[in-house]
């Protein structure tokens, strides 16, 4: 915390402990270093002390009449001189709850005041019986003179009491609005915060970050929210939120009919249902309707339009919106929080074998979705293929994924990006695919069974293990612009897999084939400059472990397996292929 970012509301928070003797020994060397340190939270610790101890030594000057004397009716009324020190007449007690506390304050107040109002009532009656001779009321003259000033002074002092209880009461109210639990945080996984909170924990109005993993929150009205990892958001109301960034699921019982969540660009308003929230880079963002409707207005200008179950929507930069199909889009939303392990973690690791399945990265995808690297189409399944490539295709229903080719340096360079990036140390191959590129590599040796890839001793075609199977010859590029749009709060760092030919293939290439002669290139492009090549084979059995730094303005990372031509059992693989994330300096005014 900094005089640029002095949080203020949490600042009072601590100075309130501090004197009610409530503040944790953490939060008291926080305070004490913060008010060492930071010459504006010095100046606003001592405005708030000065204000909270003026309110209890003025106290004090408020008259508090413990009786008149009715039989002396020549004597003016007197009151007991005031106490010197506390909060006179009024004795607090710490254990009870701030609300009670502040009602007890405001109730001795008005007895006071009215105590006041008395005496000076009776003053006047006084006044009005005595005699009215020249010489007495000169006298009285002067007397009054000399009370006016007294009874002058003490309005001064009771005004500036009142206003400094005032100041108090509002710094107290604000705390406590400030304070008041508006849902509570009921599952998480993996999770990882930008600070220190507990499971279980009530959470008041402020600022969330979660940096990795998932996390389950339910608000005071029921909304029920999945937040993905990295996001940020804003709790502002018992049914109100503001996102800053990130994926959330949102469900919504009839109770919290009318749950709000407020972004830099559109608004969604929910009726009843259930939907995920996807806000990227700047004011874009994507909307799905798993269950009911919502009412979205694509900025503070536009009309609100409805969005029903089945369809999603997208928001550009400039806030237009545009409705397109769901079944085409990656599947970005998890709708419950995750069961047993899981490979990818949000905020810190996503899948590429997964964005091959249709998935966000983080284990949504199909395992056993492929592609064609001739075509672009999109498989069920494994597939033997042996085609001939056609150049580069697109895949659109896989948005992750740039598109995919058939490599073949035979007719020179080779285009590997949708920009027309080349691969211009491409090998000569047959220029033939024989299978799918699939999420979660299996293999199969003529009639026998199918079978899952090994490397390392374990298998690799599952959500908690995952492969992308890659027979020669195919390549494969990722867009890494698009993966970073929406994860704008996160940074990619590097690239890593382990790469191979599936041990599996050895048992089964020497009962008909010579395993010396099974090897496969393997490489990695970034922008189609290689980063990495191997040629492995399993005779010595042979893998390689992948590490790869990713720059900011790195757009492209291509995946590329190739064989001269003896493609048999050349069964490649990339096992646990991902993405690895960093955090990114976030905006806290969020």
């Amino acid at each position: 915390m900094n005089s640029q970012h002095l949080d203020k509301t949490l600042l009072a928070e601590w100075i309130v402990r501090s004197l009610d003797g409530s503040i944790t020994t953490a939060d008291f060397a926080r305070l004490d270093h913060l008010i060492c340190t930071d010459p504006e939270a010095r100046r606003y610790y001592l405005e708030f002390i000065s204000t909270y101890v003026g309110l209890v030594d003025l106290v004090g000057v408020l008259p508090r009449p413990t009786g008149l004397d009715a039989t002396a009716s020549d004597q003016p009324p007197r009151t007991k001189a005031p106490a010197s020190s506390g909060l006179v007449g009024l004795a607090l007690d710490p254990t009870l709850p701030e609300e009670e506390r502040i009602r007890q304050i405001e109730a001795y107040a008005a007895r006071q005041l009215e105590q006041f109002l008395e005496q000076q009532r009776q003053l006047d009656r006084y006044a009005a019986r005595q005699p009215r001779r020249d010489l007495y009321i000169l006298e009285r003259l002067a007397s009054s003179a000399a009370g006016l000033i007294t009874t002058s002074i003490r309005v001064i002092k009771v005004a500036a009491v009142w206003s400094l209880a005032a100041v108090v009461l509002m710094l107290i109210g604000l705390y406590i609005y400030s304070q008041r639990p508006l849902g509570t945080l009921v599952a998480t996984d993996q999770a990882v915060w930008d600070r220190p909170i507990e499971p279980n924990s009530l959470l008041r109005p402020g600022r969330y970050c979660l940096e990795q993993g998932y996390a389950k929150v339910v608000l005071r009205k029921g909304a029920e929210l999945i937040l993905q990892a990295p996001t940020i958001l804003r709790l502002q109301g018992v049914n109100k939120i503001y996102l800053g960034g990130g994926c959330i699921t949102a469900k919504v019982p009839p109770q919290a009919r009318g749950f709000a969540v407020h972004t830099p660009g559109p608004s969604v308003v929910d009726f009843g249902t259930e939907f995920g929230l996807l806000v990227g880079s700047e004011r874009s963002a994507e909307l799905h309707v798993f269950e009911g409707f919502v009412a979205c207005r694509p900025s503070d200008q536009g009309h609100s339009q409805t969005i029903a179950m089945g369809q999603a929507v997208t928001f550009d930069l400039s806030g237009r919106m545009e409705r397109v199909l769901m079944a085409h889009r990656p599947r970005w939303f998890v709708r419950q929080m995750p069961l047993g392990p899981q490979f990818a973690i949000p905020g810190k690791r996503l899948s590429l074998a997964d964005m091959v399945g249709g998935g966000s990265g983080l284990g949504t995808g199909i395992v056993g979705q492929g592609i064609d690297p001739s075509t672009g189409l999109v498989t069920s399944g494994r597939q033997v293929l042996k085609r001939a490539g056609s150049g580069f295709a697109v895949v659109p229903g896989l948005p992750y994924v740039d598109g995919v080719f058939v490599p073949d340096g035979n007719q020179g360079p080779v285009v590997i990006s949708s920009t027309g990036i080349i691969f211009k140390d491409c090998p000569a191959t047959v220029g033939t695919c024989f299978e799918t590129i699939l999420y979660g590599a299996v293999f199969q040796a003529g009639s026998f069974e199918q079978h899952p890839g090994r490397l390392v001793g374990r298998t690799f075609c599952t959500v908690d293990q995952p492969s992308i199977g890659m027979h020669p010859n195919a390549g494969i590029t990722f867009d890494l612009e698009k993966i970073r749009s929406h994860i704008p709060h996160a940074t990619i760092q590097r690239f890593s897999a382990i790469c191979g030919i599936s041990e599996t293939a050895f048992e089964y290439a020497d009962r008909d084939w010579d395993p010396n002669v099974v090897k496969t290139d393997f490489w990695v492009l970034v922008d189609g400059q290689v980063r990495f090549h191997k040629t492995l084979g399993i005779v010595p059995y042979q893998h390689a472990k992948i590490e790869i730094p990713i720059g900011p303005q790195d757009r492209f990372l291509t995946l590329v397996t190739t064989n001269p031509g003896l493609y048999r059992y050349c069964w490649a693989m990339f096992a646990e292929p991902a993405l690895l994330l960093g955090n990114k300096t976030d905006d806290r005014s969020l």
